[in-house]
């Protein structure tokens, strides 16, 4: 399966716990593919070949290097995921999303529902791109 493709799979889930099956998640460890995405109104979320999660009420930014997640650079070389609470970003159909994320990181989106409006423009990309 290619990253566009899961991407497509997970995507119109309803917001919830846990978000993903376990053979979602097997699926991204398989294919080295990390999910990102927002929970309740303060954390950004990681979930396939990467499990962190990280602070970011009202918004915030994680960095990534291999497998690992931190919530302030550390190293040289470094990827930023800019989360982005309640920032204006906007569906297909105008709607306010409540969580979206900005990254240089090659990566697809998907969505996620709560009570049928945007909640999550979440991110998958692939491990290889962070090593």
């Amino acid at each position: 399966m290619d990253i566009k493709e899961f991407a497509k799979s997970i995507s119109g889930k309803k917001y919830g716990y846990p978000q993903f099956t376990k053979e979602e998640i097997e699926t991204a460890k398989e294919n080295g593919f990390v999910i990102v995405y927002g929970a309740s109104d303060d954390l950004m979320e990681f979930d396939g070949a990467i499990r962190e999660e990280i602070g970011c009420y009202g918004g915030g930014a994680a960095w990534v290097k291999g497998e690992r997640v931190s919530d302030a650079p550390i190293a040289v070389g470094e990827k930023t995921i800019k989360a982005i609470w309640c920032g204006g970003e906007k569906d297909a159909d105008g709607q306010e999303i409540t969580w979206a994320y900005e990254t240089g990181i090659p990566h697809e989106t998907f969505m996620v529902y709560e009570d049928g409006e945007p909640y999550c423009r979440g991110i998958v990309f692939s491990i290889n791109d962070v090593a």
